[in-house]
């Protein structure tokens, strides 16, 4: 077993341990074991970008990410301008990844429950695996923070001794108030629901994550005026409802010099919040460890036979008895694939989202929220609704994988007619249950925001996006649905395969501009959309037996 040197540190404090009643030998190897299984992972935050690699490197490729980011980051506060809006910027950053990171990849350590249900039947003290279970989540967060914070706190010598230390410490609450967090959350879910239901939630607590994320990454600028050159802060009573803010504010204060009011009081939201939430958290540990056994309930409810929407669209869209056999199949697949849902659903949420953050690039910063509203409906910003569509080749590539493929043997014993029948199946059902549901949630909001003429132009859209979907499919590396595993990675012809969507997209969304500019141009433009998918329909399914991975 691989010595860790984080170990050299911990033998040091053996007599700390021994004096909190922890047997620290025994504390060590159950360490150890973890810290090794944890290198066997591969990060679900960067799950995409790996190929089939050996325990070390995919441990080592994580590591190398998170200081790549650290040093992203770090580009924010090298130059001076002004020390409120680079840290503000710098936390925000440094809070989305951290918590993104913990939510994604050591829930697993938060939610271990295998501890207690093993190891204390062999004679361990429950303060020796508790001490084990602390002392691993304080070693991931020393390494994460070093990774992702390391080059700032090396730029933060800049501005002095003083500065570096508040920065190290104001870190140092971050983690602890992400932890916390996260913690908090996770015993929220479990004292109203089982643990079945925290998996499906826990990738739902991801999405909304995704989006909160992004949303703040408009706000955050928003939030000070740029003069020329010159970064401007004015204060406003909103602003104390902002995490990054407390924890730039004591730097503000040592750089500037000057003590506000309202920098002081964020000072001490920054120091008081995060021991609320420890005290909150410390109170709830005893029943959090009782609701934590939740996990190792498995109970599935057999639903009885309802309506089903997706059932009944898939009668009038598959006409042939074979390919609505498989559109139901890859209907509930989807719904039951939580690995699949976790790779894709936040790109779904954020399909969503993009078309209104490049809508409000158009808003003029002195402009009011009603006058820009007022406008919309005369200006060609209901273009930006194209941006969704970058969700589809995701989808589409991402059907062949499946936690489950090595029930793929199903497809060699089953008769099938009609191979194509699989395929056409497949993506009538992720078109009906993911792509169109999106655009028809932002059609809905954009004939609000402009006006019924619109509606024309997003018919358009619907049609486009049938289009993207059929090419996606036709230029992607073929492979029967959910029969491989998730190692998107080691298949380049996905890679090219998106680059090549994505800039047919922005052709067919630069047509529709043009289209816009002939007085019938739309019709037209809708009238051969139409004729393209229905010619594409009907030659891109003609695979055969040996084009199709194995």
């Amino acid at each position: 077993m691989k010595e860790f040197k984080v170990f050299k540190i911990l033998d040091r404090l053996k007599g700390m341990y021994t004096n909190l009643g922890v047997d620290y030998d025994v504390m060590k190897l159950i360490l150890k074991t973890k810290l090794t299984m944890d290198r066997r992972k591969t990060s679900t935050v960067f799950n995409g970008n790996y190929k089939k690699n050996t325990t070390s490197e995919n441990a080592n490729k994580a590591m190398i990410m998170y200081v790549i980011m650290g040093f992203i980051m770090m580009l924010f506060i090298v130059v001076k301008m002004n020390i409120m809006y680079q840290m503000c910027v710098y936390f925000f950053m440094f809070m989305f990844f951290v918590l993104t990171i913990f939510i994604s990849d050591y829930a697993s350590i938060l939610l271990d429950v295998r501890d207690s249900n093993i190891i204390s039947t062999k004679g361990v003290s429950s303060k020796t695996i508790n001490a084990a279970k602390i002392t691993h989540i304080i070693v991931y967060l020393v390494t994460l923070t070093l990774a992702m914070g390391g080059f700032g706190l090396i730029v933060s010598l800049r501005y002095g001794i003083l500065f570096f230390l508040v920065f190290l410490i104001n870190l140092i609450l971050i983690d602890l108030l992400m932890i916390m967090i996260t913690a908090l959350a996770y015993f929220l879910v479990l004292k109203f629901f089982d643990g079945e239901k925290l998996k499906d939630i826990i990738n739902f607590v991801q999405i909304v994550l995704s989006i909160s994320m992004v949303l703040m990454s408009q706000v955050l600028p928003r939030m000070f005026s740029f003069v020329d050159v010159e970064v401007i802060y004015n204060p406003k009573l909103w602003h104390y409802f902002i995490a990054p803010m407390w924890f730039a504010a004591p730097l503000e204060m040592i750089v500037e010099k000057r003590s506000d009011s309202s920098l002081i009081i964020m000072t001490i939201l920054s120091l008081i919040i995060p021991i609320i939430t420890i005290c909150i958290y410390s109170k709830l540990t005893p029943a959090f460890e009782e609701y934590l056994q939740k996990l190792n309930n498995n109970n599935y409810k057999i639903n009885k036979e309802k309506f089903s929407l997706y059932k009944t669209i898939g009668k009038i869209i598959c006409k042939d008895k074979e390919e609505r056999i498989f559109y139901n199949f890859t209907n509930n697949l989807i719904s039951s694939e939580r690995e699949y849902k976790l790779k894709v659903y936040p790109n779904v949420a954020m399909g969503l989202v993009y078309p209104f953050l490049f809508m409000i690039i158009d808003k003029s910063h002195n402009e009011s929220f009603s006058a820009w509203i007022a406008r919309l409906p005369e200006s060609k910003t209901f273009l930006t609704i194209y941006l969704a569509l970058m969700i589809i080749p995701t989808i589409i590539m991402m059907i062949k994988y499946s936690e489950k493929y090595r029930g793929a043997w199903i497809y060699e014993i089953v008769p099938i007619k009609n191979i194509s029948s699989i395929f056409k199946g497949s993506i009538k059902a992720i078109y009906v249950k993911l792509i169109l549901p999106s655009i028809l949630i932002l059609c809905i909001i954009f004939t609000c925001l402009y006006s019924f003429g619109v509606i024309k132009h997003l018919i358009a859209v619907i049609l486009a996006s049938i289009f993207m979907s059929i090419v996606c499919f036709a230029i992607g590396d073929k492979a029967i649905p959910f029969s491989l595993d998730f190692k998107p990675g080691e298949n380049g012809g996905d890679i090219s395969s998106f680059i090549l969507t994505m800039f047919l997209m922005g052709i067919i969304a630069g047509v529709h501009f043009l289209a816009t500019l002939i007085p019938i141009g739309i019709y037209i433009y809708i009238a051969i959309l139409l004729i393209i998918d229905i010619l594409l329909w009907k030659n891109s399914f003609n695979i055969s037996k040996k084009s199709i991975m194995n």
